[in-house]
């Protein structure tokens, strides 16, 4: 079936209003995330099985978020295929064929070095040294 251009625009951005409700959830979970960092660095007397339950929720909220943004690049790249099989198009299209497979795009390389870092420090919120207090 060959879709017209605007119905590939329709569907690409139907998807992403979708997407974007879970990248909302997301963003809260690392919120979450953060906050229990610094509850557990605080805590002086912090059990090692909650810096461990933690930590796995860091974990898993990171491979979680990005698999969303996965799903946006997803999205995206299979929008811009779809408008290259078009024989006549916009300008619009042209300009997201060329920069649809771009590694800046979400899901693109950028995207595990982004999320590889947000849980690198909420790890090192947890199991890295704690400052000492003057009091």
């Amino acid at each position: 079936m060959i879709m017209t251009e605007l119905e590939i625009w329709n569907v690409m951005h139907m998807g992403l209003i979708s997407n974007s409700m879970y990248f909302v959830g997301m963003v809260l979970m690392t919120w979450l995330g953060f906050r229990m960092a610094t509850k557990t660095r605080d805590d002086k007397n912090a059990e090692m099985i909650g810096k461990i339950l933690v930590s796995a929720f860091f974990v898993l909220v990171g491979l979680s978020f990005l698999n969303v943004t996965m799903i946006a690049g997803d999205i995206i790249s299979t929008s811009a295929s779809a408008m290259a099989l078009l024989s006549e198009r916009t300008a619009g299209a042209d300009n997201l064929i060329e920069v649809g497979g771009s590694p800046l795009n979400p899901g693109g390389p950028l995207s595990y070095v982004f999320h590889a870092l947000i849980v690198g420090m909420q790890l090192l919120m947890v199991w890295g040294r704690a400052k000492k207090h003057n009091s």
